[in-house]
């Protein structure tokens, strides 16, 4: 455990809820976790090293009081790569296609359609929200039964909020000690199945629900 915990020193936390874990954010293919729809302003600000943790969103009594998942970022794909490169074409979340004058959708794709290019990918000519985060290392739950949150419970009442970047050391460390139990307890991978198997469920209704901790202070 000590030495996920020196893993995590110096990355940011972002804690979020879910109101859809439909198997399209966060994308779990062959070992792999992205994000890459929904949620963008992690998927903007979020650097390698920071960790993502989401929770169930309390208007979903399915998922309500439940960790879903957790993901280290380990590589960022920047300016719509992960729309262009062969090897991420197969993965149920690469829903878009890279084109000269932008992006278009791939017909018969799931989870979103057209109409949520601006959402996800922003607008022309910059495309400020193409950018996915990519984990290999990922402990993800989706419906199956994970951890208690009881330790953090306050934490997770708390949301949704504002971002945070100054905060109480004492909340750091609570939330480090987390991972790293769910870590230890649980070990690296994917332990469930999507919650949801309506893939046309929308998951961007949520917004403002985002707290981002930083260890530094002051």
């Amino acid at each position: 455990m000590s030495d996920l915990r020196d893993n995590m020193r110096s990355g940011m936390i972002y804690a979020y809820k879910l109101i859809c874990d439909n198997g399209g954010a966060p994308c779990i293919f062959r070992n792999l976790l992205s994000l890459s729809i929904c949620k963008p302003h992690i998927r903007t600000s979020a650097q390698i090293g920071d960790w993502i943790l989401g929770f169930g969103g309390k208007s979903r009594p399915e998922l309500r009081g439940r960790l879903i998942y957790i993901a280290q970022v380990t590589a960022v794909e920047e300016n719509g790569e992960y729309y262009a490169k062969e090897e991420y074409r197969q993965r149920p979340d690469c829903i878009y296609r890279r084109m000269s004058a932008g992006y278009e959708y791939v017909k018969g794709s799931h989870y979103h359609s057209p109409e949520d290019i601006k959402h996800d990918l922003g607008v022309k000519p910059y495309f400020e929200r193409a950018r996915s985060l990519i984990s290999k290392r990922l402990c993800y739950f989706g419906a199956q039964q994970g951890p208690s949150i009881d330790a953090i419970r306050d934490i997770y009442d708390g949301l949704p909020r504002d971002y945070v970047k100054h905060h109480a050391p004492d909340i750091r460390d609570r939330l480090e000690r987390f991972i790293a139990s769910v870590f230890e307890e649980f070990g690296q991978g994917k332990h469930g199945s999507p919650t949801h198997g309506d893939m046309a469920m929308k998951c961007h209704q949520n917004k403002g629900d985002d707290i981002i901790l930083s260890r530094c202070a002051g």
